[in-house]
């Protein structure tokens, strides 16, 4: 199972992704499962496998590994 995460505009998906791995959590960039469409910053999500007690953590890690602001410098939260 996999949920899709839209980053803001002019997010490094990549970027997001090495840095999510190197704080202990895989996640997936979003570039290579839309090559015809318009590049646009998404994350891949895998979470079927994960223990259901280790998610609040890795939720937090993956925040860490987030830019500190959305595109306007506003803190990018799950409703952006």
């Amino acid at each position: 199972m996999h949920l899709w995460i839209r980053l803001p505009d002019g997010t490094d998906d990549v970027a997001v992704a090495a840095a999510a791995a190197a704080a202990g959590v895989i996640v997936f960039p979003g570039r290579p499962w839309y090559p015809a469409e318009p590049p646009a910053p998404h994350l891949r999500l895998s979470y079927a496998s994960a223990p259901p007690d280790l998610m609040d953590e890795a939720v937090r890690r993956l925040a860490r590994a987030l830019p500190a602001g959305g595109r306007d410098g506003t803190p990018v939260t799950a409703g952006r």
